[in-house]
């Protein structure tokens, strides 16, 4: 809206309020996730629709043959699991559909969640010319936009991270059948298991890699090829230091899990208040892990928005040495 009595034209005017509503860059210790809190809470309620979505055709059978029952599904909850293990023998093609179902939901989730994912780093990364949030509406829009090169960076990691794991299994057989002769089967199986075990940290360092050069694509707007040589830069210049910014929100992550899945063995098969507790501390759990996820990408923004500065400080000094 134009203020009343203003001298300026129109057009001038709303170029002044697109350049008010341009995305800006944050400094780079403004990136934190606990600014965010309502970018935080958009992105629980997407995992929240998915998991329903995921499990509504299980709950629908389990209603389905339960549903007449004066105790509801509360068999499936006795000690012995005879009445799960009946409703699994007898309801093998319905679970088959719930299953393929929520496979089905789960993968095309994984990849159209990359839009709220580059989303919720946008709102960690950017502001307007006014200080203010992005916005939901701009930051899915930068969503939408940067799709493309996370789709390849998504790509990429699950080829490379599944050539790791592969690799670390193969050699894993081959350490085993090694030592199985000379050091016994529980040796023998404890090197494989060793060996497996640093394989998986290779592969979550190809995890963090690709976090980082998600946090490139968003920082820099680059393709997705330049975002990977930027973010395998940025773990270059500290990578136990980044290796363990990830680790310990990731196991902080787990715990609220397990710590849930003790609670609910124990009040599952109650109704009333208890299911509704039960349905309250799944979406904290939830609520949890998605803090824990931004509080990572806000970290993984600054530190490649660090490295830039870092590699920038050290050019002179290199082109001094070289003379």
């Amino acid at each position: 809206m134009i203020p009343r009595g203003s001298a300026r034209s129109a057009p001038e005017a709303w170029h002044d309020v697109a350049a008010a509503q341009e995305l800006v860059l944050l400094t780079t210790p403004s990136m934190r996730a606990r600014r965010h809190p309502r970018a935080v809470i958009g992105v629980w309620a997407w995992e929240s629709v998915l998991a329903l979505l995921a499990s509504w055709p299980a709950a629908s059978l389990v209603r389905s043959v339960y549903g007449s029952d004066p105790r509801g599904d509360a068999p499936l909850w006795t000690p012995g699991g005879h009445a799960l293990l009946d409703f699994v023998l007898h309801e093998q093609h319905g679970l088959r559909a719930a299953t393929t179902g929520a496979t089905l939901v789960l993968v095309v989730g994984a990849v159209a969640g990359l839009v709220p994912m580059a989303a919720l780093m946008t709102a960690l990364a950017y502001a307007t010319r006014e200080r203010r949030a992005a916005g939901f509406v701009r930051c899915v829009t930068e969503g939408l936009r940067l799709f493309r090169p996370m789709l390849v960076l998504l790509v990429a990691a699950g080829i490379a991270q599944a050539l790791v794991l592969g690799i670390g299994a193969g050699i894993g057989s081959l350490v085993e059948s090694w030592a199985h002769g000379g050091m016994g089967e529980a040796r023998a199986q404890q090197l494989q298991g060793l060996v497996l075990a640093l394989f998986l940290v290779v592969a979550s360092a190809v995890g963090v890699a690709h976090d980082l050069a998600r946090a490139a694509v968003v920082r820099f707007d680059v393709p997705g090829t330049r975002a990977v040589v930027l973010g395998a830069r940025t773990l270059r210049l500290a990578p136990l230091p980044l290796w363990w910014s990830w680790a310990w929100r990731a196991l902080a992550a787990v715990a609220p899990v397990v710590a849930v899945a003790g609670v609910a063995g124990r009040i599952g098969a109650h109704g009333g208040a208890a299911v509704f507790f039960l349905f309250v501390l799944h979406q904290s759990v939830v609520l949890a892990r998605v803090a824990f996820r931004a509080s990572w990408l806000a970290k993984a923004l600054r530190a490649v928005d660090g490295a830039l500065r870092r590699v920038r400080d050290l050019e002179p000094q290199r082109a001094a040495s070289e003379r």
